[in-house]
């Protein structure tokens, strides 16, 4: 029996969050069929970007599901989950993965699993998740007949395009009657900082630094290559650094094209939150750290030797 797995499409705008071709990527490892599931207003493109990541896309689309509401996106993807019986539905941890899954695993009776790392089929969809505030790591099964599932932006690879998937429209039967909550208004908050998950290049710091002084160094390096700082746990225990740049199980997963691990020991908490990075750069003065058995390049030096001189180049 063919093993469907959907996911929903995050979008704002008539614009695709670049964080569904990750959701593409999870489904297409766990199952046989890959679905998006869009919940639109007539006349938006999002389906469109979509369909190269996916076999199929669903898409319901009528003037009340723009802008999001919880209630009546539940009830469009629970009437096709009813009609359908996919295996399971992912969705991002994020704030509509969030608002949205608990409302879905109640009208469909599923289990959910939430902030997963890694997910796999085994008699069931099998994840690994951070639990106690990330403070540790549990591997759980979930036995419902549709499982759910939220998925850590960054911990899955990015599925590549490839022909475009058929788009399927659903004809839509919304009560809005039954929906206690409604949008208001929308306040954007001010551009800031490129969202570290986001980041092609992470360049993060660890206790080998020294003291919160030294992260200008980090943030020096992290801007000649155009990219974000991170850090290690015990850092942003020390204070030294905002927890929202904190790497590892009990922070956030990146998977960027280039990290940077400056003074950091290699511990499996830091670890398991970048070792999917594309290449690794590793210096510490250490050459037992167990970083080094991760990286892709290795130097075995005072950092304040080497990110200097290599901050001097590439700026030449």
């Amino acid at each position: 029996m063919s093993r469907s797995i959907w996911f929903v499409a995050e979008h704002q705008d008539d614009q695709l969050h670049r964080g569904a071709a990750e959701l593409a990527g999870a489904a297409r490892a766990i199952g046989d069929e890959t679905v998006a599931v869009v919940c639109a207003a007539p006349g938006g493109t999002v389906p469109q970007q979509v369909a190269p990541f996916v076999d199929r896309v669903l898409v319901v689309d009528d003037p009340a599901l723009d802008p999001y509401t919880a209630g009546l996106w539940a009830q469009a993807i629970v009437a096709l989950a009813k009609a359908q019986e996919p295996a399971a539905i992912l969705l991002p941890h994020a704030p509509l993965g969030r608002d949205l899954a608990p409302v879905l695993a109640a009208r469909l009776g599923a289990g959910l699993m939430t902030d997963c790392l890694e997910l796999e089929w085994n008699e069931g969809l099998v994840g690994t998740r951070s639990v106690l505030r990330r403070k540790l790591v549990a591997r759980e099964r979930v036995a419902t007949p549709i499982a759910l599932a939220t998925c850590q932006r960054g911990a899955f690879a990015a599925a590549p395009p490839q022909e475009a998937g058929a788009i399927e429209a659903v004809a839509s039967s919304l009560d809005a009657s039954t929906v206690r909550t409604r949008f208001v208004a929308m306040e954007r908050a001010e551009v800031g900082e490129e969202n570290i998950t986001e980041a092609d290049v992470v360049v993060a710091g660890g206790r080998g630094l020294g003291d919160a002084e030294k992260f200008g160094l980090v943030q020096e390096l992290a801007d000649v290559l155009g990219g974000v700082m991170g850090a290690s746990r015990p850092v942003v225990d020390q204070g030294w650094v905002a927890h929202d740049r904190q790497i590892g199980s009990s922070g956030i997963t990146v998977r960027p094209k280039l990290y940077f691990a400056l003074g950091i020991s290699g511990a499996v908490q830091h670890v398991v939150g970048m070792r999917e990075s594309d290449v690794i750069v590793a210096i510490n003065k250490d050459p037992q750290a167990p970083i080094f058995e991760y990286a892709h390049y290795g130097i075995a030096e005072d950092l304040f030797k080497v990110v200097p001189a290599l901050i001097e180049a590439l700026k030449a």
